[in-house]
């Protein structure tokens, strides 16, 4: 017996679904680049105000070991502005990577639920004698589904514990 071809509703709602997903996860890419985006502004607006106030300074020096103790302490970048400007752009990009993976997430789970969907039907619809076959087919989507949950939940176990321990590596310096 043929599989019947999907409506055209099927297809338009497949299609539908696939339109809102790459949306969204668009979306949230150009969310985090905007984000970034912000960040180096005003960061560069910070510097130059600050390149300014430098300058003034130093044409108000009166004498060269003035000026030679103020060159030297402008060329040093402060160590706590660098790592504050890249925290805020891990946190930027661990957000968006957490938001766009929530993403796929949601479509994994909405594609398993259709071709559970799709099973159940192809076997109301099958023959007699094949429901072995059936039964079979949906134990392995069980089984494939148990371990990637698992999968999914030591990867976000690692994920923690690497954050963790970067916390706690950071954290004992300051």
């Amino acid at each position: 017996m043929p599989k019947p071809l999907p409506s055209g509703a099927d297809l338009q709602k497949l299609h539908s679904d696939t339109i809102e997903f790459t949306s969204a996860a668009a979306a949230k890419t150009l969310e985090g680049f905007r984000r970034l985006a912000e960040l180096n502004m005003q960061t560069a607006r910070t510097s130059l105000e600050e390149s300014s106030e430098q300058i003034r300074a130093l044409l108000e020096a009166r004498d060269t070991e003035t000026l030679a103790r103020m060159v030297t302490g402008f060329a040093m970048l402060p160590p706590d502005r660098f790592t504050a400007w890249a925290n805020a752009i891990y946190a930027i990009a661990q957000e968006t990577g957490t938001d766009i993976g929530a993403l796929v997430e949601q479509q994994i789970e909405h594609s398993n639920e259709q071709l559970a969907d799709a099973v159940a039907a192809l076997a109301r619809s099958s023959p007699g004698g094949t429901s072995g076959a059936f039964d079979f087919i949906s134990r392995t989507m069980d089984a494939a589904r148990t371990s990637y949950d698992q999968m999914q939940a030591a990867a976000a176990q690692f994920t923690g514990a690497a954050a963790g321990g970067e916390t706690g590596k950071t954290g004992g310096k300051g």
